[in-house]
């Protein structure tokens, strides 16, 4: 079994991690096969706004992070709605579907058919659980996306397509050089860095999140 897939691994982490990004998952094995997510929960009526960008060594550390780590914290706060904080509730995926079904929420249908999709590919080769993860990041975008109420994700395979990412959702170049302190020639450079320089590698992931942060 690989050693992402399962929720030890997660919860090792997290006795060393207070939060499990802002970071690189280093080492790489190949650089070129880091992947990056940005994830979101935006909640108006608690006055909740968490975004954050993480790194991933390869698309399976990714997978583990969005089965064991996001997905549950996404959930539990969503079901929870007179807690205020953040938590993660590791454990394994079967123990916390029987949590969700056992909760009572309104949502715990959908949150159980996403957390058993996201379990069925990892049995795919990596490319295809890349394809898996964004199409299923689509439809949970779209089911999620409320007035009140949001839950957003998205999976880049490389610097570059965040780079796309970011300039498509801003219209006018000045408006994202005002609002992150880049051009768009310094955010394509900083993307084409990430590759060559260890020191781009271990700083690319906080400049993401202090720089860039919420782009829902």
């Amino acid at each position: 079994m690989c050693k992402y897939h399962h929720h030890l691994y997660w919860e090792n982490l997290l006795a060393k991690r207070t939060k499990p990004w802002q970071s690189c998952f280093v080492p790489f094995e190949s650089v070129h096969e880091a992947i990056f997510i940005n994830t979101v929960i935006v909640d108006y009526q608690r006055n909740t706004l968490d975004n954050d960008w993480s790194c991933h060594s390869d698309i399976k550390s990714l997978l583990g992070f969005i089965q064991y780590l996001h997905l549950p914290l996404a959930f539990y706060y969503t079901i929870h709605q007179d807690n205020d904080d953040l938590f993660f509730p590791v454990c394994s995926t079967g123990d916390f579907i029987e949590y969700v079904r056992e909760s009572g929420s309104a949502h715990a249908q959908v949150m159980e058919e996403a957390l058993q999709d996201i379990d069925s590919y990892w049995k795919l080769d990596n490319l295809s659980c890349l394809n898996s993860l964004k199409d299923f990041c689509a439809r949970f975008n779209r089911l999620w996306s409320g007035d009140k109420y949001i839950l957003n994700m998205n999976v880049f395979a490389n610097t570059f397509e965040i780079a796309q990412f970011l300039i498509e959702r801003n219209e006018f170049p000045e408006v994202f050089e005002e609002d992150t302190g880049l051009t768009t020639e310094q955010l394509l450079h900083m993307c084409d860095n990430f590759y060559n320089e260890r020191f781009m590698q271990k700083n690319f992931v906080k400049i993401l999140n202090h720089k860039i942060g919420c782009v829902i």
